[in-house]
C-alpha cells in the first residue's frame, strides 16, 4: 500500500511540475519570439484563426480590406514553396498587413462602397493629403499590432508590404495639377524595404491582387505582361535591394504569380445580373494604393 500511496504522490507531483513548467513556458516563448524575431508554427496557426479578436475587428470596420487580405493570403500560401518559404508565415503576414485600415477604412477604395451616398472620401483633399492619408495605414499598422503584442517578424509584414514606393495614382494626379515634381518625397512611404524572401511574396501579392481588379482580358498573355510590370516597377524603385532573393527564386516566383492568376480567373463563373442581384458577380473591389 505504501508503493502504491507513493506512486500517487509521484504521478500528483509530475502533472503539477508539468503544470507549472507549462504555464511558465508561455512568457519563455514571447521572450524567445521578441529576441530572436522567430515565432513558433503553433503560434502562427493561432494568428491565421480569422475569429482573434483583431482580425474580427478589421472584418467589422473594414470589410473589404479583409476580403482583400483573404485573398493575398491565400495568393501567398500557393506561391510561397515557391521560393522556400513557410506558408504558414507568409499567411499570417499577409492576413494582418493592412490591420492599420482600421483606423481610417473610408480612406480606401475597397470599403467605399460602406458609404451610402456618392460622396467620396477623397472629394475635396488635396493629392498631397490623400497620400498622406493613405500612406499612414503602415504605421497605424504597426502601431496596432504592438499594441495588440504580435511578433516582430508579423510586424515587420507590416512596416514592408509597401516599401517605399511612391503612391502613384495621387503622385500622378498632383503632376497633372501643375505640381512641383521634386515633391515626391510627399508620397512616398515611410516604411522599409523588404529584407526577406517572405516579405517580397507578401508585397508583391498584395500589389497584384488590389490592381488585378482592373484587368480587362481573360488570358495568359495579359497576366503574364501584369505580373511582369508589377514587378519591373518595385525593381525600378530599388524594392528588391535589400532581400536575400535570387533572380532564379524571383523567376520561379513570376511565374508562380502568373500561373496563380490564371487558374482563379478560369476558374471564376460569371453570373447573369437580374433585378433580384445586380451584383451577384461582385469582382469589382480594387485599391488605389
Amino acid at each position: 500500500s505504501d508503493l502504491v500511496a507513493g506512486g500517487v504522490w509521484y504521478a500528483i507531483l509530475a502533472l503539477f511540475v508539468g503544470s507549472m513548467l507549462s504555464v511558465a513556458g508561455y512568457p519563455l516563448v514571447y521572450l524567445f519570439e521578441k529576441i530572436f524575431n522567430l515565432v513558433s508554427n503553433s503560434r502562427l496557426a493561432e494568428l491565421c484563426n480569422t475569429s482573434n479578436p483583431l482580425i474580427r475587428e478589421l472584418e467589422q470596420k473594414a470589410p473589404g480590406t479583409f476580403q482583400h487580405s483573404l485573398q493575398v493570403m491565400n495568393m501567398a500560401d500557393a506561391v510561397s514553396r515557391l521560393v522556400d518559404v513557410n506558408p504558414d508565415l507568409v499567411r499570417a503576414g499577409a492576413l494582418y498587413h493592412d490591420i492599420g485600415k482600421i483606423n481610417n477604412p473610408l480612406c480606401f477604395i475597397e470599403n467605399e462602397f460602406m458609404v451610402k451616398t456618392d460622396a467620396k472620401y477623397h472629394s475635396g483633399l488635396t493629392p498631397i493629403q490623400s497620400a498622406k492619408d493613405i500612406i499612414r495605414h503602415v504605421s497605424d499598422g504597426v502601431e496596432i499590432a504592438q499594441k495588440h503584442r504580435l511578433p516582430k517578424v508579423i510586424i515587420d509584414f507590416i512596416d514592408t508590404h509597401h516599401g517605399t514606393t511612391v503612391v502613384r495614382y495621387f503622385y500622378n494626379q498632383f503632376l497633372k495639377e501643375g505640381g512641383d515634381p521634386s515633391l515626391i518625397s510627399e508620397f512616398r512611404y515611410t516604411g522599409h524595404k523588404p529584407e526577406t524572401k517572405a516579405q517580397i511574396v507578401v508585397m508583391l501579392c498584395d500589389s497584384i491582387e488590389a490592381a488585378s481588379r482592373t484587368l480587362k482580358g481573360n488570358n495568359d498573355r495579359i497576366y503574364s505582361d501584369f505580373v511582369e510590370s508589377i514587378v519591373a516597377g518595385k525593381m525600378e524603385e530599388g524594392q528588391f535591394d535589400d532581400a536575400d532573393i535570387s533572380i532564379s527564386e524571383l523567376k520561379a516566383l513570376k511565374e508562380g504569380l502568373k500561373q496563380y492568376l490564371a487558374q482563379l480567373n478560369h476558374e471564376r463563373v460569371v453570373y447573369p445580373k437580374n433585378k433580384l442581384n445586380k451584383n451577384i458577380n461582385n469582382e469589382s473591389i480594387t485599391k488605389q494604393n
